[in-house]
């Protein structure tokens, strides 16, 4: 179950993922989900979406001249100030510091 939610997770991670759309496509509840996904992974399921999302955000940082702004938009997150937070929350580093550096994370 786990292993499905995670290729749906990362299929469906350029856009707005819902709690409810995650545990459907696994059917089970929302919370067996989190409870499960976390036992196995150590994290919940939106702490991987998070991470699997800044992933995809370093690969385009270090890879294309696209804006920190069209990067959030094509990674699923909401607003460009909120994807900041969250990829300095996980990385530790702002989006920019880790372009003007090209460090892959």
């Amino acid at each position: 179950m786990v292993k499905k939610a995670i290729a749906y997770l990362n299929k469906n991670a350029a856009r707005p993922v819902i709690r409810w759309q995650v545990a459907e496509s696994v059917n089970i509840s929302e919370d067996y989900l989190t409870r499960i996904f976390r036992r196995e992974m150590g994290i919940s399921p939106w702490d991987y979406l998070s991470r699997y999302r800044v992933q995809m955000a370093s690969r385009l940082l270090t890879s294309t001249g696209m804006s920190v702004n069209e990067i959030a938009g094509q990674t699923g997150f909401q607003d460009q100030a909120y994807f900041c937070r969250v990829f300095k929350k996980i990385t530790g580093m702002s989006p920019r510091r880790l372009r003007e550096q090209g460090v892959k994370v």
